[in-house]
């Protein structure tokens, strides 16, 4: 307790005592004062400047170039290319599959037979080495009792499986009478329906619009994507009335008859069918 009373008391001195600056004239030793003060005002202006240093510093390292100098932002600097190469990967990869994409589109506008519509990324693949991979004594048996538990039953994949396109109810795209029909060794991959000028042409079932521009040999074209890989051509059209990504009904206005493209001859829909790349005779689905 005493050590505290000492340490108090030396406090209060210098604390609360009243110092004063003063000058002395050389040649008339006559003191002059300047300023009289008491400890807690030094102490004030300690702090203040103590204070002001630090929000200083805290603009200047936070938002100045002088940032760049902590020793942690070229750990954040590393971090952020690290993270701009992985999305660069990504666009480009993206880039690739969005070009092949176009190109399978091209290929079907220009008639021909492409091997698979959808466009699928090839790293995506996982190669699995299986010759280690022999099933355990137990694990046979467990097999075995399965089969024969489910013996009678008809799977879900065997049900989905008995789905075709026969199974299916198409939309008439246009009224009109065929004058040119599919012939796959001519390759005229569809056919060729005439109808009055202005005539609505329909979706022939719900699908996503991959494709609708121009083409100079087809004119305004519009192609669909149909589940169970079924691609739907429209061709000639004078108006197109959907865009790439829209999502269509079977039935709905997608365009109209036209006489658009070099390869036309009057109005007329030359209308196709696709499955897996393969074209279809839309006649043995469609009453015209």
């Amino acid at each position: 307790m005493p050590i505290i009373k000492s340490i108090r008391k030396i406090l209060q001195r210098l604390l609360f005592q009243n110092y004063k600056l003063s000058l002395i004239d050389k040649d008339s030793l006559k003191e002059k004062q300047v300023s009289d003060f008491y400890g807690y005002h030094i102490l004030s202006i300690i702090a203040y400047l103590f204070l002001t240093a630090l929000i200083v510093s805290f603009f200047l390292f936070g938002f100045t170039f002088f940032k760049e100098l902590l020793p942690d932002r070229g750990v954040i600097k590393n971090n952020k290319i690290i993270e701009l190469m992985i999305k660069v990967d990504s666009l480009e990869r993206d880039l690739i599959l969005k070009r092949e994409y176009i190109n399978m589109i091209h290929r079907i506008v220009r008639g021909e037979v492409v091997e698979n519509t959808n466009v699928v990324d090839s790293d995506s693949t996982v190669l699995v080495n299986r010759n280690d991979l022999k099933p355990s004594k137990h694990d046979s048996i467990l097999r075995q009792e399965v089969i024969d538990a489910d013996l009678y039953n008809i799977p879900v994949y065997k049900a989905q499986m008995t789905n075709s396109i026969e199974d299916f109810v198409f939309f008439k795209p246009v009224e009109g009478v065929i004058i040119d029909d599919f012939n796959i060794n001519n390759k005229h991959y569809g056919l060729d329906i005439a109808a009055a000028q202005n005539s609505s042409v329909k979706s022939c079932l719900d699908g996503i619009v991959l494709f609708s521009d121009w083409s100079s040999s087809k004119g305004n074209v519009v192609i669909i994507q149909h589940i169970d890989n079924i691609v739907s051509t429209y061709m000639h059209n004078s108006i197109l009335f959907k865009e790439s990504g829209d999502l269509v009904k079977a039935g709905e206005v997608i365009g109209v008859v036209g006489n658009s493209g070099e390869q036309s001859t009057g109005p007329h829909l030359h209308f196709e069918l696709w499955q897996n790349g393969s074209p279809i005779n839309p006649s043995d689905y469609i009453d015209f």
